[in-house]
């Protein structure tokens, strides 16, 4: 038992070790004490998030054998008065308490897998029709153990639509002795005709306290040493993932010492979001040399070149989403907070036609991959040109000015008629030193100065926030003066993060020392860079943005 990985050690055995998922705890709860529970589940949610671990409770709440007494007092409960079912033992109220009692048989039996009637199916390997036909065929023989026969069918999107539709058949008329848990993380790929017969619940991601709470028991319990930066280090690499932060914990305590920050940084690659997040970083700055290294480290740490690719092209999907206003429903439930903050960040540093311009290249250099001896280099020819100087990416028309730093008195273009433009006036006594300072040319000694310092900006900002130091690098700085330096930005959500007082507490801080005087912090919101592609597209609707993305990625035309 002690040498078992931490995650099956560990692994939920009632409802009540389920941290987090109070509403999928609760409707189970209430539909098993009103003895209505549904023929067929369907658990919808990020991976590691315990839907397998909570189909295994399911199905243990409806065969426990110390559940027996409840059988007859559920029965009985409609001539009951309440007073007399709440004087029922805890396992027979179905209060969750000691429930199932994980000591018959049956339970025993199922948490070990070696009960024939608990039939669990990946469905990513068993996803043909035949796989699912002889379900249907084995389905109507009764239990040769338990109660009721469980089928629990993980990642259940990969099935064909051939065995969709077997399966259908089975959902709608199932034996009485049968239930079955459907989990995915694919809700989208789910076919409308399936998602109508079955109950829905949904995981979320755990939060940061959540996931502290789940690690501190293991640590606990196994007498790890850890520092406390460290584990919240671990919190965050585990991005929301009860099954990946215990996994790095695992992982680590077998160091036998102390856990340090740099012990995790050590033993712990970035994740793999981390690692797309600095590829297109440098995508947004037409960093070749960088992205090309990024590349190199990820292929060294065994990252496969065309899932690489799959995953950029998942990333700058979402980003699309976000330009168009679609992040909150379509992307945001698939990210922790911080992370759909640095994805909104980064999103701001291209426009639609920069993510159609890239989408366009990554999809034909994955159409060469087939063909090629070297399996990088159809990517790494990509980066070439998708950072290239002739290439659509807006950082481009700064040619060559570092970005952060550059004036930009440019007008408000077509996209004023669409963006969310929230303007923040500035103080009265910021705009009268700005009015006797504007043509001073100690204000352009100061910017230089800020110039040659913007890279020590850019590290302490990182230092703190991460979603920060993306930001600054796609702001201007339109004016500094004696007290104050106003900082130009290109949309509402980058004025909205840099007005808030901890960032702009760091920011005043660290200008204040590179300029030795107290400077305070503003913004305005200014015009993007107009570009070619923007003047030719004029006249189309914003509503049309995605489809004609679509259709341009996919070398179509758009469908009227």
């Amino acid at each position: 038992m002690g040498n078992r990985a931490f995650y099956l050690k560990y692994r939920p055995q009632t409802l009540d070790d389920v941290i987090g998922q109070e509403s999928v705890k609760k409707t189970l709860l209430a539909s098993f004490h009103n003895d209505k529970l549904s023929h067929a589940y369907l658990f919808v949610g990020p991976r590691g998030t315990g839907k397998t671990s909570t189909a295994r409770i399911l199905a243990k709440m409806v065969n426990c054998e110390s559940a027996g007494s409840n059988v007859i007092a559920r029965s009985e409960a409609t001539k009951q008065s309440k007073n007399e079912i709440a004087a029922l033992p805890s396992v027979a109220r179905n209060d969750g308490a000691n429930f199932p009692c994980n000591k018959c048989s049956a339970c025993i039996s199922i948490t070990d897998g070696s009960n024939m009637d608990l039939i669990e199916i990946d469905a990513a390997s068993n996803r043909g029709i035949e796989d699912i036909r002889s379900l249907r065929d084995k389905i109507k023989l009764s239990p040769s153990s338990l109660n009721k026969k469980v089928y629990i069918i993980d990642e259940v999107h990969m099935l064909t639509t051939e065995a969709f539709n077997a399966l259908l058949k089975t959902l709608e008329e199932p034996p009485k002795h049968a239930l079955f848990i459907l989990a995915t993380t694919e809700l989208g790929k789910i076919p409308q005709t399936i998602l109508s017969r079955v109950q829905r619940l949904d995981f979320k991601l755990a939060k940061p306290g959540e996931l502290l709470e789940s690690l501190s028991k293991i640590i606990k319990e196994e007498k790890i040493e850890i520092e406390e930066a460290a584990l919240k280090v671990l919190v965050r690499r585990a991005d929301g993932s009860f099954r990946d932060g215990v996994k790095f914990l695992d992982q680590v305590s077998s160091l036998k010492e102390k856990i340090t920050v740099k012990s995790l940084e050590d033993n712990l690659r970035s994740t793999d979001f981390d690692d797309l997040l600095l590829l297109l970083k440098n995508f947004s700055v037409q960093n070749t040399a960088e992205s090309l290294l990024t590349v190199s480290k990820m292929q060294e740490q065994g990252v496969d070149i065309k899932e690489l690719m799959l995953s950029l092209m998942e990333t700058l999907r979402y980003l699309v989403f976000i330009k168009n206003n679609l992040g909150e429903q379509l992307v945001k439930p698939h990210f922790t907070e911080d992370k759909y903050e640095e994805l909104v960040i980064l999103a701001g540093n291209f426009s639609n036609q920069d993510l159609i311009k890239i989408l366009d290249i990554l999809q034909s250099s994955l159409e060469k991959l087939k063909f090629t001896s070297i399996p990088s280099l159809p990517l790494e020819l990509a980066i070439v040109e998708i950072c290239s100087p002739g290439s659509s990416v807006t950082l481009s028309e700064t040619k060559g000015i570092i970005p952060g730093i550059y004036p930009s008195p440019a007008k408000p273009d077509q996209d004023d008629k669409i963006e969310d433009r929230e303007e923040i006036s500035l103080p009265s006594s910021i705009v009268k030193d700005l009015s006797s300072t504007i043509h001073n040319p100690s204000s352009n000694n100061d910017i230089l100065k800020l110039k040659e310092k913007w890279t020590f900006v850019l590290e302490t900002a990182r230092s703190f926030n991460f979603s920060l130091e993306a930001l600054l690098r796609s702001i201007n700085i339109a004016e500094c003066s004696e007290s104050a330096i106003i900082m130009e930005v290109p949309y509402a959500f980058h004025q909205r993060i840099l007005e808030s007082p901890k960032n702009r507490d760091l920011l005043e801080g660290v200008f204040s020392d590179i300029l030795g005087r107290s400077i305070k912090v503003t913004t305005i919101l200014g015009g993007r860079p107009q570009r070619r592609e923007d003047i030719a597209n004029i006249e189309i609707a914003a509503d049309d943005e995605i489809i004609r993305a679509a259709a341009e990625i996919f070398n179509s035309e758009t469908v009227n």
